[in-house]
């Protein structure tokens, strides 16, 4: 294995219990805010697109401060 391809797999995380947790956890509320929004409130989906698109970008600016 060269120092490229072996540099390459040490970036994968480690799957363990923790990452599976915080996967079912991350999929379960995604998909619960997105069928709460988009079909409950009957806002429609650019409505849901643009809550959280604009959720997203400020967690990625409010990261570049700590």
């Amino acid at each position: 294995m060269t120092d490229v391809s072996h540099h390459a797999l040490t970036k994968v995380p480690a799957v363990t219990l923790g990452f599976w947790v915080i996967k079912v956890l991350a999929t379960t509320l995604g998909e619960t805010g997105g069928d709460t929004v988009t079909m409950t409130l009957n806002w429609g989906y650019a409505a849901g697109v643009a809550i959280f698109g604009v959720a997203q970008v400020a967690q990625y600016l409010g990261g570049w401060r700590f």
